[in-house]
């Protein structure tokens, strides 16, 4: 008798197991997942290849400007932004009605505190640039979003590296009218 309890409660032990394995199971299929890659990494890229190719007069019609992407904790423009940000100045002293607000972003690898200092320097070396080929200063803000915009929550290498960008966002509008 006693071994049949032992059996019976083995038994009904292995059954509940299976079932709660298969509900997880089940449940486990409703979970959405993550790509192993981000989509949104290639169609940034993708992106940001047709907006480097804009003339001048484009750029204007469009107000849509490419992110310049930086290497890992750096805060150097890379070499090829300096052909788009000439492009961009000239645009900026033709057109005086049009102002620039750059954003500084950053991955999520380091502290608040340094990745807010690293998007704002990213920004200012930017803005630095453009006031050293005439565009008065006045006419460009600055902002640093750290890590608090990504594009992407991809932690991989591509995926860091598409967050570590700068941003351009064009302007008509008073300066009052935009902070």
């Amino acid at each position: 008798m006693k071994v049949l309890k032992v059996f019976a409660v083995a038994v009904l032990s292995l059954g509940l197991a299976a079932c709660a394995a298969n509900k997880t199971h089940e449940e486990e299929a409703d979970i959405p997942r993550l790509p192993e890659r981000d989509p949104i990494i290639q169609i940034e890229a993708e992106k940001n290849a047709k907006l480097f190719k804009q003339s001048v007069d484009e750029m204007a019609e469009s107000r849509q400007l490419p992110d310049i992407t930086y290497e890992f904790d750096s805060i150097q423009p890379p070499d090829y932004s300096y052909e788009f940000l000439d492009k961009l100045a000239e645009l900026l002293l033709t057109r005086r009605n049009m102002k620039l607000i750059i954003e500084g972003n950053a991955d999520i690898v380091g502290d608040k505190e340094y990745n807010y200092w690293l998007g704002s320097s990213r920004a200012s070396a930017m803005k630095a640039y453009l006031v050293s080929r005439g565009v008065l200063a006045d006419r460009i803000r600055i902002h640093s979003y750290g890590a608090d915009r990504p594009l992407t929550l991809d932690t991989s290498k591509e995926g860091r590296r598409t967050n570590r960008r700068v941003h351009f966002v064009l302007t008509t509008r008073t300066w009052q009218s935009v902070y």
